[in-house]
């Protein structure tokens, strides 16, 4: 298991990273129109997560970080076969470690057809089961996020009143072993890492990756 500091300190700087882009992304609608859309901000997001992490320290470990997008948007677009605006791999070094992916739907908080996210995140279950599946929402205030179970439990009231978890707060559960799947990580030991992010991003059929390693730094 981590160690708690180093499980609050990457949460931390995680959260903070996700939350600020996110924040700085978000565009307002003027004259009906907004100058970000939301394939953008998932795009731009994940690479400037690699500016932003790549090479930083948290408690026992540094992040190292790959990001890469998928330059088709047309009709016929990977994101189109599944529903995954972002694909995320997450490769933890150490005995208790684990390499493991998460498939991410995207959405502006104004911006959501309650149908048709409901159908993108049984599209990503059925390729990566509950735990494998979320959705973030952008708001002005940063990113949150909803489980792929709270979205089958949305009813007529979206959401259902249910609360949704900080980025924060859900990177606390990739660390814990409550989401992602581990079918779906990548190899920490895979020499040419670059190479292997590319190879998974097009299995997953998603638009973006963000690829973070955690490694181990110092022995305890």
């Amino acid at each position: 298991m981590i160690d708690r500091q180093s499980r609050r300190e990457i949460s931390r700087r995680l959260g903070e990273a996700v939350n600020q882009l996110a924040t700085d992304l978000y565009s307002d609608i003027v004259d009906g129109v907004s100058a970000i859309q939301e394939a953008e901000i998932s795009s731009r997001l994940c690479q400037r997560l690699e500016d932003k992490l790549d090479g930083m320290q948290a408690g026992e470990y540094t992040f190292r970080v790959v990001a890469q997008s998928v330059p088709d948007r047309g009709p016929r677009s990977m994101e189109k076969l599944l529903g995954a605006d972002i694909f995320l791999s997450v490769s933890l070094d150490g005995p208790d470690g684990f390499d493991k992916g998460i498939f991410i739907q995207a959405k502006y908080d104004r911006n959501i057809d309650q149908s048709e996210l409901a159908d993108a995140v049984a599209k990503m279950q059925k390729t990566a089961g509950r735990r494998g599946s979320y959705v973030w929402i952008y708001t002005p205030n940063g990113v949150k996020v909803f489980s792929a179970k709270q979205i089958e439990d949305m009813n007529d009231k979206f959401f259902g009143g249910q609360k949704s978890r900080s980025i924060e707060g859900f990177s606390g559960r990739v660390l814990d072993c409550f989401a992602g799947s581990r079918d779906w990580g990548i190899a920490a030991s895979d020499p040419d890492r670059r190479r292997a992010v590319a190879a998974r991003l097009r299995e997953a059929r998603a638009a973006n990756i963000v690829d973070l390693q955690l490694r181990k730094t110092h022995k305890l």
